[in-house]
């Protein structure tokens, strides 16, 4: 499991980079034109670990990159849990 911040666009914050350039925080997802994101509260998302038996929801084990208080408090209450 991933702790991640998502954009209004619908994009996860990581897909958002500032640019010298224009000065602003594009969105790179195709299409999407938003160039000044905002992020809601951190919510947890699944990710998958592939094994020789077969594809597994994974686990919360990894800390947030984000280090906002409310990635921390979601971090503590979610370890060890599978969310789907």
């Amino acid at each position: 499991m991933l702790i991640v911040h998502r954009c209004e666009c619908g994009h996860l914050a990581d897909w958002h980079t500032y640019s010298n350039l224009t000065g602003s925080d594009s969105c790179s997802a195709l299409r999407c034109d938003c160039a000044r994101p905002s992020y809601g509260k951190p919510q947890v998302i699944p990710s998958w670990r592939g094994t020789t038996e077969g594809t597994w929801l994974d686990t919360t084990v990894r800390r947030p990159a984000c280090e906002c208080q409310d990635c921390a408090e979601l971090f503590t209450h979610s370890p060890d849990r599978e969310v789907a």
